[in-house]
């Protein structure tokens, strides 16, 4: 009887330790924002969901600066154009694989570069953007294959490309806001080793968990669909929002350019690079592998 009380009491310990770091702090303090606070929506549509109107009601009422989505294919693209009045630019890259990704934005893109890391069949986004007081930053979106049964049998794909990106942002010489669905929770150690190898911070720290998968019951719902970012920039808020008949909740935030100088990356940990290439390699065999 006692021995099982132990074993209770660590694994009671054990979770804590786990959902301490991401528990909301900052009530006790107003968050800064100003003119220059920008929004961004992030959802994972669900390719073969219909019910475009509750995207497209959503995104007219909060008009983000920001749209990402993912899993958005022809179809879709084609709804979405209810929108485009009020996004001057639009990036569209529709497939049928589940991996489609469109962006939208109010703001000025000075550059945007498509990456496929491990396959041509995940694409990511790299946009180079202004804000409102002319501040340059990135920002990435990305979408890794899941390890699944119908997916990949494995992680090694997710991780290598979540691990190549990670090197790559890690480069930018301006600050970096990363959002997307990472198939992934908040506290994996890829996410943590995403976070360390491309100098970036969870949006979630002191700002809670905000679960977003699946839509179901909340107390089952896991943060799959993250932020991060970098110095530079200060994620204000994030929230889920309702249900537009995916299997995902839609992801808000804002954030604010607080500094858009150089940020020159230190050299990475050595330790932190051989884990980050190792992640690489496996993935790689990987795509090899099925082929």
């Amino acid at each position: 009887m006692l021995i099982s009380q132990i074993v209770l009491v660590i694994a009671i310990l054990y979770q804590a330790s786990i959902i301490v770091p991401y528990l909301p702090l900052k009530f006790y303090k107003k968050q800064e924002e100003n003119k220059h606070t920008m929004t961004i929506i992030s959802v994972n549509v669900l390719q073969k969901n219909e019910e475009y109107p509750k995207l497209i009601k959503l995104i007219k009422d909060i008009q983000p600066d920001i749209v990402l989505t993912m899993e958005t294919n022809k179809t879709w693209e084609k709804e979405l154009e209810k929108i485009e009045t009020d996004y001057p630019f639009t990036h569209k890259i529709p497939q049928d694989n589940r991996y489609g990704m469109h962006f939208y934005t109010k703001l000025k893109v000075n550059d945007l570069k498509e990456h496929y890391f491990i396959s041509d069949q995940t694409p990511a986004i790299e946009v180079h953007l202004e804000d409102k007081n002319n501040s340059n930053f990135v920002l990435f979106g990305i979408h890794p294959p899941p390890p699944s049964p119908t997916e990949k049998p494995t992680s090694r794909q997710k991780d290598g490309e979540l691990m190549k990106a990670a090197k790559l942002i890690r480069e930018f010489e301006v600050p970096c806001i990363t959002t997307g669905d990472f198939n992934n929770v908040c506290w994996s150690r890829s996410a943590k080793l995403f976070a360390k190898v491309s100098g970036m911070k969870d949006a979630r720290l002191k700002n809670g968990i905000h679960g977003s998968f699946p839509t179901g019951p909340a107390i089952f719902r896991i943060p799959i669909d993250l932020i991060f970012s970098s110095k530079g920039i200060e994620v204000n808020k994030i929230k889920t929002l309702p249900d537009i008949g995916s299997d995902h909740l839609p992801i808000f935030s804002k954030f604010t350019v607080t500094s858009s100088n150089s940020n020159e990356a230190e050299n990475l940990d050595s330790d932190l690079e051989d884990k980050a290439d190792t992640m690489i390699k496996e993935g790689d065999e990987a795509v090899q592998e099925e082929e």
